[in-house]
């Protein structure tokens, strides 16, 4: 009896142990695009799944920009400085509509483009969405007119 209320006490110690790190880590692993974009903007990240890592960070826009080349970011090495062809996840927490991704300037459609309604993100254009050939290539945005 002695030993069975010893091993019920070691147990839940264990248990209890575990649960704090268990729950951090799930926290951790449940962030999405939208709860890390400010209301208003449409964001994006250098790395799938939001990761800012230590080589990127999150940017974001408001208004329709034909050039992501012209948007700076001293945080991204890698891709010269800009946001030009760096984006792999987007997320759209605009009040009112759609924001439209091109891989052209100027908003072209020569090659893959993209809408994202509001309320709406991906979070890998390399591995979880259905055009993979976007990742790394988007190069404006416009927002719907209404």
């Amino acid at each position: 009896m002695l030993r069975s209320r010893i091993a019920a006490l070691f147990g839940a110690t264990a248990l209890l142990a575990v649960l704090p790190v268990a729950q951090a880590h799930a926290a951790a692993t449940t962030a999405d695009g939208i709860s890390m974009c400010p209301s208003g903007y449409a964001c994006f990240w250098a790395n799938s799944n939001y990761d800012s890592g230590s080589s990127a960070h999150m940017g974001k826009v408001q208004g329709d920009n034909p050039d992501f080349s012209a948007l700076f970011s001293s945080n991204i090495l890698s891709c010269g400085y800009n946001w030009d062809e760096c984006i792999s996840s987007i997320a759209n927490h605009g009040t009112q509509c759609t924001v439209y991704f091109y891989s052209d300037h100027n908003y072209g459609k020569t090659h893959s483009w993209h809408s994202l309604s509001r309320g709406d993100e991906v979070s890998s254009f390399a591995s979880g969405y259905n055009d993979p050939n976007f990742n790394d290539s988007i190069s404006s945005n416009k927002w719907c007119n209404s």
